[in-house]
C-alpha cells in the first residue's frame, strides 16, 4: 500500500485460509487518508472497492469517515412491488446535475404519490471517456457530489417518505481500462457490447463479461455482493436495479440467487425491506410501446391486437410473465429470498431511455417526442393501472410542475396512483379488450380503462359488460359522461371505471 502524501509504503499480507486470496493491512488508515495499491512492486493503482475517489477513477482512493449523522432510524422501507417509482436521471433532472440539487426537489417528487425514486447510476467514471469505458462500482462519482452527497440524498428521501432504488451499471464494471485483471480473474474472455437496438459504440467500446462461473469466480462474486451490501447498508439505499443480462451465468447456484439470499439476510439484520429489481428493453417497455402504437394509428386492428396478445402473455404475471433464463434459475435456486426480486417493470419512454444499457431513442420510430399532454395522460393510465410495477419519467410527470399543464399531469398521476391498489388487487385475473370504432376498453376484474384514441369524440356501450361500472377518474371530467350504459369521451382521452366501492 502506498500513501502518496508521505510516500510511505505499508505492507499487505494474505489474510489466511478462511479468506483465500485476500490481502489486508495490519492497521486501518485514518479517515481522509489517500492511498493506493502497488501490486508486486508495480505502479500504484486505486482500490477497486474504494467508496471515495476524489482524484478521479485512476487517482488515489480516500478513506471515508463512516460517521454520517443519519435521521432515518424509523424508516422501514416501502412496498415497491405495488407502488410506483419516478426515474431521476441525475445529469438531466436539474441544471446543476448533482445529488444535492436533486435532493432539493424530493418534496415535489413525494407530492406525486410515488413510493420512491429510481436513481440513475452514481458509480464513478472518467468524464472524458464516459461510463462505457469503465465504472468503479463502489465509488460515488465526484462531480455528482461524492459519497456524502449520496448519503444526504437518501436521508432526505426517507424523510420525504420516498424509497431509493439505485441503478447499478454492471455492464461496465470490469472494463479493460479499470485494470482489475491485475487483482484477479474479474473478467472472462467473452465480451458484452451494447444491447440489441442500441447505437454502436466506438471500436473497443464493448466490455468483458464478469467472471461469475469460471475459474476464480469466487472473487468477482464476492466483489459484486460486497458492492450491493455497501449501497444497502452504508448508504441506506432501499434497492438496486440490476443489469441482469450482464449477470448471466451457468453455475449450479446462479449469482442472482446468491445475491438475493444475501440481500434477504441483510434486510432481516437491518429491519428494512430491501429489493433487487431486474429489467430490460423489450420487457419493461412493452405496454407503453403498444399504447403508443394505438395512439399513432387510431382504430387500426394491428395495434389493438398487439394489446390483446400482450394481455394474454403478461397477465396474470405470476404464471406467464417472461423472465430471462438467469432470473428463472435464480427464482428456482432461492425461493426463500424471492420476495426481494421485483421484475417485469413497466417503464414510460424516458425512464427506459435514461437507463444506461438500453437502446437509444425511447419511443418507437426512433423519436423522443412523447406527444401531447393528452397522449401522456393515456400512457400514464395504462402504465400505472394496467402494468406491472411502473417506473415513471419526468416527461410524463414533470417535477416540479412549471405550468398549469404540467400540474395537470402531476394531479392525474396522483389520482391514478391512488386507484392503483384497487386495480392491483385483481392482477391475477385475465384481461379483456373491447373496441368500438376508435375507442377501446381494457378491463381486468373490477377496474377498466377506456381510451378514446382518435381525433373525434368517442362513445362506447358498456351495458353488455358485467357489473356496475362507474367513472372514478377522467382526464377531461367535464366532457366525460356515462349515461344509459353509454360512455362518451372527448378525443385522445383516458377514463378509469370501477365496479363496486373503492376503499378510501
Amino acid at each position: 500500500m502506498v500513501l502518496p502524501t508521505t510516500g510511505a509504503r505499508l505492507p499487505l499480507r494474505l489474510v489466511g485460509a478462511h479468506e483465500p486470496g485476500y490481502w489486508r493491512a495490519d492497521d486501518e488508515l485514518a479517515p481522509g487518508t489517500d492511498y493506493l495499491f502497488s501490486l508486486d512492486g508495480g505502479p500504484p493503482v486505486p482500490d477497486p472497492c474504494s467508496t471515495w475517489l476524489p482524484h478521479g477513477v485512476d487517482g488515489a482512493s480516500r478513506v471515508l469517515d463512516q460517521g454520517f449523522c443519519w435521521t432515518d432510524d424509523d424508516w422501514r422501507g416501502a412496498d415497491l412491488s405495488s407502488g410506483a417509482l419516478l426515474r431521476v436521471d441525475l445529469p438531466t433532472f436539474t441544471p446543476a446535475g448533482t445529488l444535492d440539487a436533486a435532493a432539493d426537489r424530493l418534496e415535489d417528487v413525494a407530492a406525486t404519490g410515488v413510493a420512491g425514486v429510481e436513481l440513475s447510476p452514481v458509480a464513478a467514471y472518467d468524464p472524458a471517456r464516459g461510463p462505457a469505458a469503465g465504472v468503479r462500482l463502489f465509488a460515488v462519482h465526484e462531480p455528482y457530489g461524492g459519497p456524502r452527497a449520496l448519503q444526504r440524498f437518501v436521508d432526505h428521501a426517507h424523510r420525504c417518505g420516498l424509497a431509493v432504488v439505485l441503478d447499478a451499471p454492471h455492464r461496465w464494471a470490469v472494463a479493460d481500462s479499470l485494470g482489475l485483471h491485475a487483482f484477479g480473474p474479474y473478467a472472462t474472455g467473452a465480451r458484452i457490447g451494447p444491447r440489441t437496438g442500441a447505437r454502436p459504440g466506438p471500436p473497443g467500446s464493448d466490455s468483458p463479461r464478469i467472471n461469475l462461473d469460471g475459474s476464480g469466480s469466487r472473487g468477482p462474486r464476492d466483489f459484486l455482493v460486497a458492492d450491493a451490501e455497501r449501497w444497502l447498508r452504508d448508504f441506506h439505499v432501499d434497492g438496486l436495479l440490476l443489469d441482469v443480462d450482464a449477470l448471466v451465468d451457468r453455475s449450479a447456484m446462479p449469482f442472482l440467487g446468491e445475491l438475493s439470499e444475501d440481500v434477504h439476510r441483510l434486510g432481516e439484520q437491518l429491519g428494512r425491506h430491501l429489493f433487487l429489481m431486474v429489467d430490460g428493453p423489450g420487457r419493461s417497455d412493452r405496454l407503453t410501446t403498444v399504447v403508443h402504437d394505438i395512439l399513432a394509428a387510431p382504430g387500426e386492428a394491428d395495434p389493438i391486437e398487439g394489446l390483446r396478445r400482450l394481455a394474454q402473455e403478461v397477465f396474470p404475471p405470476t404464471t406467464s410473465s417472461w423472465h430471462p433464463p438467469s432470473l428463472r434459475r435464480a427464482h428456482r435456486a432461492t425461493q426463500r429470498a424471492a420476495s426481494v426480486l421485483v421484475s417485469d417493470l413497466t417503464r414510460l419512454p424516458a425512464a427506459n431511455r435514461s437507463v444506461p444499457w438500453t437502446p437509444d431513442g425511447g419511443l418507437p420510430g426512433g423519436g423522443d417526442d412523447a406527444g401531447t399532454d393528452d397522449d401522456r395522460a393515456c400512457r400514464l393510465a395504462f402504465a400505472i393501472l394496467a402494468g406491472t410495477p411502473p417506473v415513471l419519467d419526468t416527461e410524463h410527470v414533470p417535477v416540479p410542475a412549471p405550468d398549469p399543464g404540467a400540474q395537470r399531469l402531476v394531479d392525474w398521476t396522483r389520482t391514478l396512483l391512488a386507484l392503483r391498489p384497487a386495480a392491483a388487487a385483481d392482477r391475477e385475473l385475465p384481461v379483456e379488450v373491447v373496441t368500438a370504432g376508435t375507442a377501446l376498453v381494457g378491463r381486468r376484474g373490477r377496474t377498466a380503462i377506456a381510451l378514446a384514441t382518435g381525433a373525434e369524440p368517442a362513445a362506447v356501450d358498456l351495458s353488455a359488460l358485467p357489473g356496475d361500472l362507474r367513472v372514478v377518474a377522467a382526464w377531461d371530467p367535464a366532457a366525460t359522461t356515462l349515461s344509459g350504459g353509454v360512455l362518451r369521451m372527448p378525443p385522445r382521452s383516458p377514463t378509469v371505471l370501477h365496479d363496486g366501492p373503492l376503499d378510501p
